[in-house]
């Protein structure tokens, strides 16, 4: 075979992978993989320790959404405590507490809800800046 002759085989080899080439890579894949899983004959522990590593990843997920839900609860529930308080003491003066006062009052509660080292001294000292009344937090 000539020099001339190699490199016409060749560029017709070439010629033939760019245009099958994804049979190429369909074939070359299992070979890979067959090389790759024959050093390691046991994937079941493989896949044991895969299947351990999500439970735990959910069970996380799972404890952190209910400590969420928690916490919007005792948020929730001080919130409606201390708004009961405030209507209350509003009533008492003849007064009305407006929509502006009830959501600023939300936001206060909410934004120290998530804090669990939250003073309720501080939160009781900005409500009654905001109301006008002193409410106790708890």
């Amino acid at each position: 075979m000539s020099l001339a002759t190699a490199a016409l085989w060749f560029k017709k080899a070439w010629a033939w992978c760019k245009k099958y080439w994804q049979l190429l890579v369909g074939i070359a894949i299992p070979i890979v993989v067959w090389i790759v899983t024959r050093r390691s004959p046991d994937l079941s522990k493989v896949i044991e320790r895969v299947r351990e590593d999500h439970k735990k990843e959910v069970n996380t997920l799972e404890t952190a959404h209910h400590m969420e839900v928690e916490k919007r609860e005792v948020a929730r529930s001080r919130y409606e405590s201390v708004l009961v308080e405030v209507e209350r003491k509003y009533a008492e003066d003849n007064k009305s507490l407006d929509r502006k006062k009830k959501k600023e009052m939300k936001k206060l509660i909410e934004d120290h809800a998530e804090d669990p080292d939250a003073d309720p001294d501080e939160i009781t000292r900005k409500l009654a800046e905001l109301t006008g009344f002193h409410v106790h937090v708890d």
